[in-house]
């Protein structure tokens, strides 16, 4: 096979036991298969690709009806063969010491794998270097590791640090919460409009973009009681707190949830622009009352600029303080 994890993907597949596999256990089984794709946004992209690897391979048949994303996936696959007879089988690796906990795991990814043999070929004796190099060392993909580290892998192990960026803050109260805001323009007004009136928010940060993905480790040394985000509503606006509130937890930060007040104001007041290749894999992040307006959106092919909330807007009204609460 020779798109990437979907070898790893059917035996997945095969390890539930079951026949036919609806989209959710899709999803799951990938990311098990595939730990790297976890908040990527080319996870669509791949996970379709692999898909349809396994189905001209013979190894499943993906439902007529699909989901309205892009690429399309479909809602269900059936497996072709008997979930007890092994897809391909795997030749046995011995593990190394330090990975002796992988041998009581079903299916260790491939990542995994490329580890102990990194391991077994002098790994042990490497020096300590940032995550993403010894990334892009074993794996040959530097984000490989972006979304956290499989079961049993830790950085010890890898020989690797976390290189953490600094998070900007602007404070503006003494509330518990951190207000996390992806474009600097909107940090500047947002601080502006908060001074007067904090709320429970103490300080709003300056995400950078994909930098926030790095720079909430920051918080790690004085963690806020809460972290909120606000940003742009396209693919990487939803990527990016999307794998940063992943890391955060791993790490025992708290989740990085949606400030809903400020995207309910961006989804009134923005002015819907062209996007490209729009992926709707991280819209679950949001909301449960934003995900369908959203996926509406991204349906039609827009994305929502988070400038659209400026200083008009934040002195209009004040519905866009809701959910900037802790709890």
């Amino acid at each position: 096979m020779t798109v990437p994890g979907a070898r790893d993907l059917v035996v997945c597949l095969r390890a539930t036991g079951r026949t036919r596999i609806d989209r959710a256990g899709l999803w799951r089984a990938f990311t098990e298969a595939v730990p790297s794709s976890h908040g990527s946004v080319d996870a669509r992209r791949m996970l379709a690709d692999a898909i349809t690897e396994l189905a001209a391979a013979g190894e499943l048949v993906p439902s007529r009806a699909t989901d309205d994303g892009l690429p399309p996936l479909p809602r269900s696959v059936k497996l072709t063969r008997s979930a007890t007879t092994p897809a391909e089988a795997r030749p046995v690796e011995p593990w190394h010491p330090e990975l002796r906990a992988a041998d009581g795991l079903r299916t260790p990814s491939e990542a995994v794998r490329q580890v102990n043999r990194w391991l077994f070929a002098g790994g042990t004796r490497a020096e300590v270097v940032p995550l993403r190099e010894r990334a892009l060392e074993i794996t040959g993909d530097e984000k490989a590791f972006d979304a956290g580290l499989p079961v049993p892998l830790t950085a010890q192990i890898l020989r690797a640090e976390r290189v953490t960026l600094p998070l900007h803050r602007l404070p503006v109260g003494d509330g518990p919460v951190l207000l996390v805001v992806e474009n600097a323009d909107t940090v500047h007004s947002l601080a502006r409009a908060l001074r007067a009136e904090p709320g429970p928010v103490g300080a709003v940060a300056w995400g950078a973009g994909n930098a926030f993905v790095s720079s909430v480790l920051s918080l790690v040394a004085e963690p806020p009681t809460a972290i909120r985000y606000f940003g742009d509503l396209d693919a990487a606006g939803l990527r990016i707190p999307a794998r940063a509130s992943a890391l955060a937890v791993s790490e025992g930060l708290p989740p990085v949830r949606p400030a809903t007040g400020l995207y309910r104001a961006l989804l009134e007041h923005g002015r819907p622009a062209p996007a490209a290749g729009v992926d709707h894999s991280d819209v679950d992040w949001l909301e449960p009352g934003l995900r369908g307006p959203v996926r509406d959106l991204f349906a039609a092919g827009h994305r929502l600029a988070q400038e659209a909330v400026g200083r008009r807007v934040l002195a209009a009204a004040r519905d866009w303080r809701a959910g900037l609460e802790p709890a």
